[in-house]
């Protein structure tokens, strides 16, 4: 006998029973009284035991709440759902309708519900009530991901960079999400809404969405999600830089429309033409303006497009900018010592190992390495890279104080002792004894030059060029030889002459100088000098009253300011080098520096209104330096790098070298 016994559940599965008895073959089917009341109570039991799924995971946009409105029952509600200030109280709202809906057409109420769902794109909750499809709701899993997680992914997901775009066309969302996402007024918030759109989506949304972020340049976001991937999003320490810390001076100091800068971040993969059309279509097309929003898409990038950033300012011949950023580099190479080998013996897969674990460990600042860490961060050093090979470490102090900290670590031996604690000991299995920590003495001086070559404009120097500009659009003559004084690549020399105006070309020229180190201020102002522009060197340079009446005055008058220029200069420099000022180091360089630029256009001023250069005392200036040249050995005072050098600055330059010093004086037309 064959029993088979047919029922319909809440969720309207079929269940078929089959009882074979020996010989005798019948089909018997049951219906019950039950059925029909389970067929009724249907959606009341579908909602009552999945309204926490369903409160997450309905969305109620505004094509649902239109399907709902012809049905049953439900229409009479939408009002009041429509009311609700929030997401969740509007489904709240309406689930608690649909446990009100009369027995008599409660399945009538699920079939329309059901066709809404559908029709506005949420098949995945439509299977709740019956499933007609493979889509599932969002997993706990990810859903969780997207949400313990929503702090950072506000900071670096950029929505506007073709992401949606690719999600509305890839159905991740519809044209209408996108709208609503682009409605919200920054990044942050956009992205905010997004991750809460993408909560309420099937499960198959997550890995389409990080397919997405991959494809449109955010891998680093993925990483978040996934912890897979090459992507790093970038170090809190660079983005504090670039959006609080550091952001004034970039953005008073970056050239981002003479310079070729955004070609440059294009050529490198770090801007898309999103960014580009981002960057130059803001209105109005201020340098300023271009810089805030270069600075803001930088800050929700990788770590490796930060250092792409990096080097294009390098190669559009803004490294003060970098200096200022970041600091200098300082590059050590770590040989490998291994038990059964000498020193510097090279074993590859394992040396190709260990670069590859310190490289990812520097990066995600794991628990291992944030002793080190710790150690360079407190001192203002951080690691750039990693590279392979002869094993290589980037370190970049931040300022002279901290390549001062840097090179005590060194010397002392406790950077190489905390290396070698950090690193060794996941790698003695393999035969790793210790790990030989080299850095040159050049690599300290080259760094040491790269902050004294580097100086930024300061803010005396910026404003003197910036006041002045109005009433230096009719004054300045911007011709082939005051360009040619100056040092100008090929973009700004361009941008300067290719300006609609006569107006246009001076502001130019002013931007683009203002945006220089501090060198180009003195330049600047020699130029416009040896250009017979001397009234306008005088405004710019602060000496427009000493300059005006340079034809009325005796040449003892202008020789005094020669003398007392030379004077302040002078004992600045003793006083840097006998150890004797408290001001620290970056001071009392910048007021020397200041010092050296009033004596050349003292001098400047004096040469060009006598036949004579020397001072009124008899004394050349190359007698008046001669002491502090020959200054001895050992009282001279470890001013850069620990090392013991004279101190020469002349026209924006610093020479450690008494001859290169002599020859720049020479240049001047000083004499010695």
């Amino acid at each position: 006998m064959l029993y088979i016994f047919v029922s319909l559940f809440p969720c309207h599965q079929l269940t078929i029973s089959i009882v074979a008895k020996n010989q005798y073959r019948y089909i018997f089917m049951t219906w019950t009284s039950a059925f029909r009341e389970n067929a009724n109570m249907a959606l009341k039991e579908i909602t009552r035991r999945n309204f926490c799924i369903l409160l997450r995971c309905v969305q109620p946009s505004i094509g649902l709440m239109a399907g709902l409105k012809s049905v049953p029952f439900v229409e009479d509600v939408i009002p009041h759902v429509e009311q609700q200030p929030t997401e969740e109280r509007k489904n709240n709202a309406l689930l608690n309708a649909l446990l009100e809906v009369p027995i008599d057409i409660q399945e009538s109420v699920m079939n329309d519900f059901v066709s809404a769902l559908k029709s506005s794109g949420q098949a995945h909750v439509a299977n709740i009530f019956r499933r007609e499809s493979d889509k599932v709701p969002m997993t706990d899993n990810h859903y969780n991901t997207l949400t313990d997680n929503i702090d950072q992914l506000c900071q670096f997901i950029d929505p506007q960079g073709g992401l949606l775009n690719r999600l509305v066309g890839t159905k991740v969302l519809n044209p209408a999400d996108a709208q609503d996402i682009r409605t919200m007024t920054g990044s942050n918030e956009m992205a905010r809404r997004l991750i809460e759109f993408l909560a309420r989506k099937p499960d198959d949304a997550f890995d389409r969405f990080t397919n997405a972020l991959n494809l449109t340049g955010q891998s680093h976001v993925t990483y978040i999600l996934t912890g897979r991937g090459n992507g790093r999003p970038l170090k809190e320490e660079h983005r504090q830089r670039l959006l609080t810390s550091k952001r004034n001076y970039l953005v008073n100091m970056i050239d981002s429309k003479s310079s070729g800068l955004i070609t440059a971040l294009m050529d490198r993969g770090v801007f898309s033409d999103y960014d580009e059309q981002r960057v130059t279509g803001v209105q109005p097309d201020t340098t300023n303006n271009r810089n805030e929003i270069i600075l803001n898409l930088i800050a929700r990038k990788s770590q490796h497009d930060f250092f792409s950033f990096i080097s294009a300012l390098n190669d559009t011949d803004q490294t003060h900018v970098v200096v200022n950023l970041i600091g200098a580099n300082v590059v050590a190479k770590i040989k490998t010592v291994y038990e059964s080998g000498a020193e510097g013996e090279r074993m590859p897969d394992i040396d190709a190992e260990l670069v590859e674990y310190m490289r990812e460990l520097f990066q995600s600042n794991a628990i291992v390495v944030q002793r080190l860490n710790y150690l360079l961060t407190h001192n203002g050093v951080s690691v750039s890279s990693v590279r392979e090979g002869c094993i290589e470490v980037t370190f970049t102090c931040e300022s002279v104080q901290a390549l001062q900290n840097f090179r005590e670590l060194s010397d002392s031996g406790k950077l190489e002792q905390m290396v070698n604690e950090t690193f060794c000991s996941q790698f003695a299995s393999k035969g790793l004894k210790s790990l030989k920590l080299e850095i040159g003495n050049d690599q300290f001086e080259q760094c040491s030059r790269m902050f004294a070559q580097w100086i930024p404009m300061t803010t005396e120097h910026r404003k003197a060029l910036l006041s002045s500009e109005e009433w230096l659009l009719d004054k300045i003559r911007v011709s082939e030889d005051l360009l040619d004084r100056l040092s100008l690549d090929k973009p700004r020399r361009q941008a300067i002459e290719q300006a609609a105006t006569r107006e246009q070309q001076v502001k130019t020229l002013l931007d683009v100088v203002s945006r220089r180190p501090d060198s180009a201020f003195v330049q600047l102002l020699c130029a416009l000098r040896d250009t017979g522009q001397h009234e306008v060197a005088a405004v710019i340079g602060g000496d427009r009253n000493i300059d005006v009446e340079v034809h009325e005055t005796c040449s003892d008058d202008i020789t005094n300011v020669a003398d007392r220029d030379l004077e302040t200069l002078l004992r600045l420099i003793r006083k840097a080098e006998a150890g004797c000022s408290g001001e620290g180091f970056s001071t009392i360089f910048n007021r020397i520096c200041v010092a050296a630029r009033r004596v050349a256009m003292s001098r400047r001023n004096l040469r060009e209104q006598s036949t004579h250069s020397a001072p009124t005392s008899g004394t050349s200036v190359g007698q008046e330096i001669e002491p502090i040249v020959h200054t001895p050995e050992r009282t001279q005072r470890q001013l850069l790098y620990g090392r013991s050098k004279t101190l020469c600055y002349v026209r924006g330059k610093l020479f450690l070298s008494k001859v290169s010093y002599y020859k720049q004086l020479t240049k001047l037309g000083w004499s010695l």
